[in-house]
């Protein structure tokens, strides 16, 4: 379901916006992710699950629509909150991205490191992270 704003233009006359991104906020999931959490938690998970944290800016269009359809787009591509909705094969493809994409410094993307510097990887992070998800691959 999107979202409908309402602004009021400088004549008079509200214009009306639909949501880009849909209810991308309100996706919540409290079960436990199938990552190891102290690897996942600073770069990954916040576009990769449900478990966002929304900073202040997100709430404040446009630029809540950039970082929702980040977000959305991200999770699109993997969701750790859906892990066992994935069949073998597409776990072991995304294994294998997760992989390439963190050794080769592609994730997390260098804008989300710039306005999250927390999220950056050591050398010795984008390693285990690599031997975790090679070790995951297989495993499955």
């Amino acid at each position: 379901m999107r979202k409908i704003f309402f602004f009021a233009s400088l004549l008079g006359t509200p214009v009306l916006f639909l949501h880009p991104f849909g209810t991308v906020k309100e996706q919540r999931s409290s079960q436990p992710l199938p990552v190891p959490e102290e690897l996942f938690s600073k770069a990954c998970q916040n576009c990769h699950s449900e478990r966002t944290a929304w900073p202040w800016y997100s709430y404040v269009p446009p630029v809540s629509w950039l970082v929702e359809r980040d977000v959305s787009e991200a999770r699109q591509h993997m969701n750790f909150s859906r892990w066992n909705e994935y069949s073998d094969e597409q776990r072991r493809e995304l294994l294998a991205k997760i992989a390439a994409e963190v050794r080769s410094k592609q994730m997390p993307p260098a804008r989300y490191q710039a306005l999250h510097p927390e999220a950056r990887l050591s050398d010795a992070d984008i390693r285990r992270i690599y031997d975790w998800a090679k070790k995951e691959r297989r495993r499955e």
